[in-house]
């Protein structure tokens, strides 16, 4: 299979990673409630910045525990104080809740959010079911096929990354549970479905 060089090394870094993952959270610092955006509009001299609020938890659904269905917009989400709020500036290809400070919140899709479900794998995988490796490779065998189905475009064309939501340890030790495969932007968040924009 052709994959993206930056996909393949993603995974290879994931791979390592995930014996780590039980000592650490994939986000952390300090939540990120703003997103802004540079533009120059027509007839205009210089660059005009928005700063757009995220939307609050409150406009979603917090799981804990989530079972992805396809065309979910998404964000991962870290609690705090002030409630759930993004801790990434920009999302990264592993959307999987770490630290029991974590949730999926899913959000309408025409708010801004991080993530799109493109398709759900389910992951009947033998053997150590802690272990993220047998779920990253179905991931990574099943998503980018995936995304060119629900996109319309290949992976390797499009503007798009492709990512993944793994079950939870309680969906594992119940069966495998399933693998979200995902769509996102590698700098900032999605507003609106990807579902056939040929991106």
């Amino acid at each position: 299979m052709n994959l993206r060089p930056r996909l393949a090394a993603t995974l290879l870094l994931a791979l390592a990673a995930s014996g780590l993952a039980a000592c650490s959270t994939t986000s952390g610092g300090t939540p990120v409630t703003l997103s802004t955006t540079t533009t120059v509009p027509v007839g205009e001299d210089g660059p005009t910045t928005t700063t757009t609020a995220e939307p609050p938890a409150s406009a979603g659904k917090e799981l804990y525990v989530y079972a992805p269905v396809e065309g979910d917009c998404i964000d991962l989400r870290a609690t705090g104080q002030d409630g759930p709020a993004t801790t990434r500036t920009n999302p990264e290809d592993d959307a999987t809740p770490r630290g029991e400070n974590e949730l999926i919140l899913r959000l309408p899709c025409d708010l801004p959010h991080q993530y799109e479900v493109i398709s759900v794998v389910t992951a009947e995988v033998a053997g150590d079911t802690d272990d993220d490796a047998a779920y990253l490779t179905l991931a990574s065998t099943r998503c980018p096929a995936a995304f060119a189905t629900y996109i319309g475009t290949p992976y390797q064309d499009s503007e798009l990354e492709v990512g993944w939501v793994l079950p939870a340890p309680s969906q594992r030790a119940q069966g495998g549970g399933q693998i979200g495969c995902l769509a996102y932007t590698g700098d900032g968040k999605l507003t609106g479905t990807v579902r056939g924009s040929r991106r």
